[in-house]
């Protein structure tokens, strides 16, 4: 039986209202969401008037074993952050979520719909795994590739991350587009920092690819590292991510760049992308140094300050 509360954290007349709009765009076919049928549901929900529900319309999934049900992130009575389940009554109750709250009952029509939900905050570690895990890896970190990327570092990812991923959303140009990589910064956990960076491109719908950097002092630390993630073996088995090759970014100075990509180099490491300490500036032939070893220079880095 699917557990009820007595104190609700969503409305049942605010999932009410978004429903009609989900089967409307998305229909129950097996097919997957569209950014398209996403930018469409937003825009036709903009003169919806929810008396305590913020929808995340980015984040919208079909659920993959019964497409007729879909996935939402939504801010909830009192701003409480949740996943919810739309489905046709007649559609079973989810194997992924199988706590979920029961928020009730209603017709949309000639059909009957249930509306479920289960905590998904930055803390809600085992759903936010399952849902990037089953629901749609594409929210996973992924090696940027070749390209620039921008380095954003943050003392709370949680509350900065989102934002910061619409941003992107909002400013992607599709000609030499640099790809964000979020930084463990000194003193933080990195299966907590993991957790919240994933938890933060669900959120804010970003499916393009973002990379996680930790930064190795040695070359043993970085053949142990994973994509731009580097974070050390022990790191890895924490936050359940797959082992496997993969390139690196040194982080250097000018002067020591060039012995560093060498030693690199020659211990077997294929260095991919070359930065710099905040505030020190590249020399006349720093580029073309990184480019000898076959790497891309990155200058760009941002900080982040979260509301207190």
């Amino acid at each position: 039986m699917t557990p009820s509360l007595f104190d609700l954290p969503l409305r049942l007349g605010d999932a009410a209202l978004l429903a009609p709009l989900l089967f409307e765009q998305l229909g129950s076919r097996p097919v997957p969401v569209t950014s398209e049928q996403r930018v469409r549901i937003a825009s036709r929900a903009g003169g919806l008037q929810f008396s305590a529900l913020k929808p995340h319309y980015g984040s919208l999934e079909r659920d993959p074993v019964h497409p007729s049900a879909c996935y939402l992130c939504v801010d909830a009575i009192e701003g409480e952050p949740l996943l919810l389940r739309v489905a046709p009554a007649k559609t079973p109750s989810s194997g992924l979520f199988p706590r979920s709250i029961l928020i009730g009952r209603t017709f949309i029509g000639r059909e009957e719909v249930v509306f479920n939900v289960v905590p998904f905050g930055p803390g809600d570690r085992d759903q936010i795994e399952t849902f990037s895990a089953q629901v749609n890896p594409v929210f996973r970190p992924k090696v940027p590739g070749a390209r620039p990327v921008l380095r954003i570092y943050s003392d709370q990812p949680a509350r900065t991350f989102p934002s910061a991923l619409e941003g992107f959303a909002r400013g992607r140009d599709s000609q030499g587009r640099e790809e964000p990589v979020f930084v463990l910064g000194p003193g933080q956990d990195a299966a907590t920092f993991y957790v919240e960076t994933l938890w933060s491109a669900i959120r804010a719908g970003w499916r393009e690819g973002y990379g996680l950097q930790a930064n190795p002092s040695t070359a043993d630390q970085a053949r142990a590292c994973v994509g731009f993630t580097r974070f050390g073996i022990e790191s890895v088995e924490a936050v359940r991510w797959v082992r496997r090759p993969c390139d690196i970014e040194l982080l250097t100075t000018v002067g020591q760049m060039e012995p560093g990509l060498r030693a690199l180099k020659e211990a077997g490491c294929a260095v991919q992308s070359v930065a710099l300490p905040d505030g020190e500036e590249p020399g006349d032939d720093t580029a073309a140094v990184a480019r000898e070893y076959r790497a891309v220079l990155n200058l760009r880095t941002i900080h982040l300050e979260s509301e207190r």
